[in-house]
């Protein structure tokens, strides 16, 4: 691993829109020195380097540009088409780079890092496990900056001290992608026991279980794109050796699962669609292992609940993330009969609401709103027409911002207790890492490495917390479809589609489906027909595992190399 590397010209900025790239600011960037002799100032600067972190979104999903991944992931897409998720779905990644807001080239924080650690190291009398800590704090944000570049391009250059802006002759050299991987667990291997082992989710701050959950992730992607993907030679992307992976991963989340005193959380289990949904909004309950934190006392907040209240309950705007078809066929009814209800079986027969939603798996009732789904003491209505006669207190048809898409809203993350929320007022934490995941994680590995047993173990502690019927003869799409619903809307998709190589299968060529309803007051049911969920067809090529580096860069530098295909 190369601990300096060259530097590109200034240039180089035009790769992001609005931050400086690489080691641009003075060396002198803290220039008090009396902070490394203060524990409050060290805290407070860590914080600022926490804010630069891509938890929420790198995209700064706040507003309008919330549900980014989720509608990249085909998961569900925004209310308006000229709303950067929807825009960014269904754009086409050419070599010009990808949308945008879904790029990321951290190196302006990752300055701040080696800086801070540079100076503490040198300059801090404080006392060494202070130092320690706060070091271990700064190299865990270090790495996820890190990984949130490699799981876009690929190999990125590793640096690990602050540049001189004095060499300005030199240029920039790229570490491969197993490099920048292998970076990753090596770092939180270094760390973890310089971090609180004491699960703490309300302070927003790096534990050792969320470093060993940030090696759980970045070495189940590189051990699935070591086992799907295709190396070429000469490159800086792909991964020779998946087991090697597999098996960090797997220790890896052993160790989390079996050591660090959180547990999957389970305390309304007698109803498991509201444990499901309480999950998401109790905070620091026992599965959190670690949260970016949001707080209207702290003066920061977001929209998401404003823009998710289902039309009916909103204040202002409301309805913002409709659904796809294609996202609720994945969840299976509680008996554990498939889920997957063809067109022709959905629109050769009527249904009640009952039979076709209300039975599914707890953890779709309590994350998609549907027909009739029970709220604030009232209902969602999504039908665009109704015949027969209504009872007194059933509209003829649903708001327009319910039946005009796909049927279905987002649910996940919304609180009920709260009646018309406002936007830019939402404190609720955004969960990074919670033991859920890492049960998915080792099932994975587990999967990969020839211990189904202990797959299939892991894959049921999961379903058995939503009331699902135990897996036996557990296959790979098993384990697929388990991720896809119990991490929807969590900003997985996309990013599990690319280092499965499945994207090209899910996500090319796909027409987004939704239902329309016509309500029937008599029967008390539904004649549905199947309406396109979008505007357009997607597009994802086989090149588009790999985000293209991009021309501004390739043209100020001959020795950085494009991704293939590009």
């Amino acid at each position: 691993m190369k601990k300096y590397i060259k530097i590109i010209s200034l240039s180089l900025v035009l790769f992001t829109s609005c931050s400086d790239v690489l080691d641009k600011e003075p060396l002198s960037l803290i220039a008090d020195s009396n902070i490394w002799q203060d524990e409050s100032l060290l805290n407070a600067y860590l914080n600022r380097m926490y804010l630069d972190a891509p938890f929420l979104n790198q995209t700064g999903e706040s507003g309008f540009n919330v549900g980014l991944i989720g509608a990249m992931g085909a998961e569900f897409r925004t209310m308006g088409p000229w709303q950067t998720p929807y825009k960014a779905a269904i754009a086409i990644i050419n070599e010009n780079g990808a949308p945008g807001a879904m790029n990321y080239w951290g190196y302006n924080s990752i300055r701040r890092a080696n800086e801070f650690i540079l100076r503490l190291n040198t300059e801090s009398n404080l006392d060494q496990q202070i130092i320690d800590k706060k070091i271990a704090e700064a190299r865990f944000l270090r790495a996820f900056y890190y990984f949130e570049m490699v799981k876009r391009y690929g190999g990125v250059p590793i640096i690990t001290v602050p540049q001189s802006i004095d060499e300005e002759d030199l240029f920039l050299e790229r570490d491969t992608e197993e490099a920048v991987y292998d970076f990753i667990a090596s770092e939180m291997d270094a760390i973890a026991d310089s971090l609180s082992d004491t699960p703490n989710a309300s302070s927003g701050r790096a534990s050792k279980w969320a470093a060993l959950a940030l090696k759980s992730r970045a070495m189940t992607y590189a051990g699935s794109i070591g086992e799907f993907g295709t190396p070429v030679p000469g490159e800086y992307v792909g991964i020779s050796n998946a087991n090697k992976y597999w098996q960090m991963a797997y220790d890896t989340s052993k160790e989390i699962i079996e050591n660090s005193g959180h547990a999957l959380f389970n305390k309304y289990a007698s109803d498991k669609t509201k444990n499901f949904q309480q999950l998401f909004l109790e905070e620091n309950n026992s599965e959190v292992i670690f949260s970016e934190i949001f707080d209207e006392t702290l003066l920061r907040t977001h929209s998401f609940s404003g823009l998710t209240m289902p039309s009916g309950f909103e204040v202002v705007w409301g309805s913002n993330f409709p659904v796809f078809y294609d996202t609720v066929r994945l969840f299976d009814f509680a008996d554990g009969s498939s889920g997957d209800l063809s067109e022709s079986e959905i629109t050769a027969q009527t249904w009640s609401s009952e039979e076709l939603f209300g039975t599914r798996d707890a953890r779709f009732k309590a994350s998609i709103f549907y027909p009739e789904a029970a709220w604030q003491g009232s209902k969602v209505y999504f039908h665009s027409s109704s015949s027969g006669t209504l009872a007194e207190d059933w509209p003829a048809k649903a708001p327009n911002r319910n039946k005009n898409r796909t049927g279905f809203h987002l649910r996940k993350r919304l609180d009920e207790s709260v009646p018309k929320p406002r936007g830019g007022l939402d404190g609720t934490d955004y969960i990074v890492f919670r033991l859920g995941e890492v049960y998915l994680n080792l099932a994975e590995a587990a999967f990969h490495l020839g211990k189904v047993g202990e797959a299939t173990n892991a894959i049921n502690a999961i379903r058995s917390r939503a009331g699902m019927p135990a897996r036996t003869g557990l296959t790979w799409e098993n384990i697929i479809q388990e991720r896809r619903c119990e991490l929807f809307a969590e900003d997985h998709s996309y990013w599990d589609f690319r280092r499965w190589r499945i994207a090209v299968d899910v996500l090319d060529d796909l027409r987004t489906r939704g239902l329309r309803y016509a309500y029937n007051a008599d029967t008390k049911k539904y004649t549905i027909t199947f309406v396109n969920g979008e505007g357009a067809k997607r597009v994802f090529k086989d090149r588009n595992y790999y985000f293209p580096v991009g021309p501004s860069i390739l043209a100020d530098n001959p020795d950085f190399k494009e991704n293939p295909g590009y």
